[in-house]
């Protein structure tokens, strides 16, 4: 109930942003700073920011970079000398660490940091690490036994005030993930169902920033966790990434076409979206064998033109576009390519 009031009187933002999408041309980086606590970092040579940068490059075409300042948010009582295989599988990219082991209360009063790191504040970190994107996952720490659950909304709205405050980018907050412990998981479910309020708060006000439920809607206590109970494994970490992907796809409004080969393909053609059925972005890659007129347009199950993704002419060479329909609804759709004397029509499914 004290959740609930607070979630209802939060304080405005001093500082307010709209609410706006990203519009990436073909050269862009997306930059995405992640925060949280050991999830972050990851466990056994797994994090969720591998899967993530690869499905973002091979499903959308999008490049990534992390960003952040937190080289020292190691395991407790261990350095990244002690993870060595670690930090070879993340490529030495430790910089966006997050603060690893650290509750809500102590990423947002110093004085109750005791482990003595990170040496910044997270208004310092967020504006000296400017970014896109930021994914903001508390770990299962947050709602063990020496946690205040009923305080625990308060904790993370003064979190998000926090970051806001100096973020330039879209800030995207998750559900925390489950655990297969009875009492632990009914209180991560308690506090899981009070982060839609505070996120709606904020989102009135017109701040920059969106939900995802990844432990409702992605994860399975049941086969993505380690022995531990609280640590995602692989699977936790791939599925963590998908949650992700499908998040910041929604504020992904346009990724200008690129050109994927300058080799001369053997004829016209047009693939089948992928992935396909998708929700809500999927890439179109169609093939120019020679220098045409081109259109590739977008039309529901009448007939209707809905979009116009390509209207230019083109080199011969394969090419890739993405297509986002967050404003569409669940259905059959068409998308047609023109080329010259070439036509090709091929049908997609979107699942919201």
């Amino acid at each position: 109930m004290k959740i609930l009031i607070f979630c209802l009187s939060i304080l405005l933002l001093q500082n307010v942003y709209s609410q706006t999408g990203i519009n990436l041309s073909p050269d862009d980086t997306l930059r995405i700073h992640p925060i949280g606590d050991s999830i972050t970092r990851g466990k056994n040579g797994d994090t969720y920011r591998n899967y993530l940068k690869a499905k973002l490059k091979t499903d959308a075409q999008i490049s990534t970079n992390f960003v952040g300042q937190c080289p020292d948010a190691a395991d407790v009582g261990s350095t990244w000398e002690d993870s060595q295989d670690l930090f070879n599988a993340l490529e030495g990219d430790i910089e966006h660490d997050g603060y690893g082991g650290l509750r809500i209360d102590q990423i947002t009063d110093m004085r109750y940091n005791t482990r003595g790191y990170p040496k910044i504040t997270i208004e310092e970190m967020a504006a000296d690490s400017p970014s896109d994107v930021i994914l903001l996952m508390i770990g299962t720490n947050d709602i063990i036994s020496q946690y205040q659950l009923e305080t625990a909304g308060a904790r993370l709205d003064t979190l998000i005030r926090k970051i806001l405050s100096e973020a330039e980018g879209h800030l995207i907050v998750s559900t925390i993930p489950p655990t297969p412990l009875p009492i632990s998981n009914g209180r991560i479910e308690t506090f899981n169902s009070v982060i839609p309020a505070i996120i709606d708060s904020y989102k009135t006000a017109g701040s920059n920033i969106s939900f995802i439920d990844i432990n409702g809607s992605y994860m399975d206590s049941s086969t993505d966790l380690l022995d531990d109970a609280y640590h995602p494994n692989s699977l936790g970490f791939e599925h963590i990434a998908d949650g992700w992907y499908d998040a910041i796809m929604k504020i992904v409004t346009d990724v200008k076409e690129k050109k994927k080969s300058n080799e001369v393909p053997e004829k016209f053609g047009l693939e089948q979206n992928y992935p396909n059925p998708f929700n809500p972005s999927t890439a179109i890659t169609y093939s120019i064998q020679e220098i045409s007129n081109v259109k590739l347009e977008i039309f529901d199950t009448l007939g209707r033109k809905l979009k116009t993704l390509v209207d230019a002419e083109k080199s011969a060479g394969s090419y890739s576009i993405l297509f986002n329909a967050d404003n569409m609804s669940s259905g059959i759709y068409f998308y047609r390519l023109t080329a010259g004397n070439f036509t090709q029509s091929k049908q997609m499914l979107l699942v919201k």
